[in-house]
């Protein structure tokens, strides 16, 4: 009887081994590897907002004293006119195109106020004519020259292109008596990524 009862657990360890073999081979050939292989590169954004196409749309001549230049990328300056009458305007257009990679939004947009100093006896009258009688706009070169907002979106390969309007009103009834200067006539556009 103890020599049944070995040959009975024998077998069972044997049985038990080939059912652990025979489980191993099954799963072997019921398996797959699977790989993924590949690389990456990282190619650098850039960001490019820029002035561009800078031109007289009107105006008389004799009324620029120096033409606008765009001086870098991001500026436009030193440009002067002299307006001696009623109705004297000149207008420039410009764009503002984004060149890079990323698309942008207008985040702030300061129009400022000019500086407008009288000279001789009359300074003060002189100054306050002119404030009175000074149109100074900057727009959108669309159907209806709509108002700049914050907010603006500015995409990839895209442009938007502006009026820059200096006149002394058409229906002005008065003239200073003196030369009178006015400064500070400065606009910044702030633009981050969208």
């Amino acid at each position: 009887m103890k020599d049944n009862k070995k040959l009975l657990y024998s077998m069972v360890i044997v049985a038990l081994i080939l059912s652990v073999v025979g489980i191993s081979i099954g799963f072997a050939a019921m398996s797959a590897q699977l790989t993924v292989n590949g690389t990456t590169t990282v190619t650098p954004a850039t960001w490019k907002i820029k002035f561009q196409e800078l031109a007289k749309v009107s105006g008389d001549d004799t009324l620029i004293v120096t033409a606008p230049q765009i001086t870098s990328d991001t500026h436009i300056g030193n440009y002067a006119l002299k307006l001696t009458k009623p109705g004297d305007k000149v207008v420039y257009k410009f764009q503002v195109a984004n060149t890079g990679t990323l698309d942008a939004i207008l985040t702030s947009y300061t129009f400022a106020t000019p500086t407008i100093t009288g000279t001789g006896a009359t300074a003060t009258d002189d100054a306050a004519i002119v404030s009175r009688n000074l149109i100074y706009t900057l727009t959108h070169n669309d159907a209806t020259n709509s108002a700049i907002q914050v907010g603006e979106t500015l995409n990839v390969n895209q442009s938007t292109e502006f009026l820059l309007t200096v006149e002394y009103d058409a229906n002005a009834d008065e003239l200073p008596t003196d030369d009178v200067t006015i400064s500070g006539m400065d606009i910044t556009f702030t633009y981050g990524q969208n």
